[in-house]
């Protein structure tokens, strides 16, 4: 069965818990609270962060000061890989989404690890490639699909499908903003109110507490066209 596939949602495939027991024995906890801003553009990086727990946003600010998020990952991703293996400052900006512990592993112990232990060096690379992908899949929506076509995406990509409400609705996996959606999706946030209006009104999605829900038929009629 085809499932939506999004690597800003969903984790990169490995053994988490050997991983994990690994990386503890190299890297320094470190704990955040919601909404801190961790690094800026032009931070040189010591080393290269893992996700234990929590969730982190990884974007640009233009010169208007409008944002654009490239990255938002869970457990099991890692960053700053890429500035340490060029050896240049950071270029994003790196806040929490919500509370979060990070692994952080020195450079040296970044490079060893590299070298030695194959788990790693897998991990890594998956990490590399799933986040090219993302790019791909950016590249593709913002010259192919319509402001609106992105937005139902972005719901599809974030629906909870482990279980459903009232039977005909799923919950979300993450409860953006509007704002964070304009962000995510490149479009005027005036104008993303406005689609989120329309989805409503056609069924697609429905609101309740504040929390957005989307109609399991509306997800699997998506998904067919994959």
């Amino acid at each position: 069965m085809k499932e939506w596939k999004d690597a800003n949602i969903t984790p990169p495939e490995t053994n988490r818990r050997e991983l994990e027991a690994l990386l503890e024995q190299y890297a320094t906890v470190l704990e955040f609270p919601a909404k801190k801003v961790f690094h800026e553009p032009g931070d040189v990086l010591d080393g290269v962060y893992y996700i234990a727990e929590g969730r982190t946003r990884h974007y640009i600010i233009g010169v208007d000061g409008s944002e654009k998020v490239l990255y938002t990952l869970s457990p099991g991703w890692f960053y700053g890989e890429t500035p340490c293996d060029l050896d240049e400052p950071t270029g994003l900006y790196s806040k929490t989404e919500v509370k979060s512990r990070l692994l952080h592993i020195p450079i040296d112990r970044y490079e060893e690890l590299i070298n030695s232990n194959e788990l790693f060096r897998k991990t890594i690379l998956h990490s590399y490639a799933k986040k090219l992908r993302i790019l791909r899949q950016e590249i593709e929506n913002l010259v192919f699909s319509s402001c609106k076509e992105r937005i139902k995406r972005l719901y599809c990509t974030t629906a909870d499908t482990s279980c459903t409400i009232d039977g005909q609705w799923y919950g979300m996996k993450v409860n953006y903003t509007q704002y964070e959606i304009s962000t995510i999706v490149s479009g005027a946030r005036v104008t993303v109110s406005k689609l989120i209006n329309e989805l409503c009104a056609e069924g697609f999605l429905r609101v309740v507490n504040r929390h957005p829900q989307i109609s399991v038929r509306a997800y699997e009629e998506e998904r067919a066209k994959m």
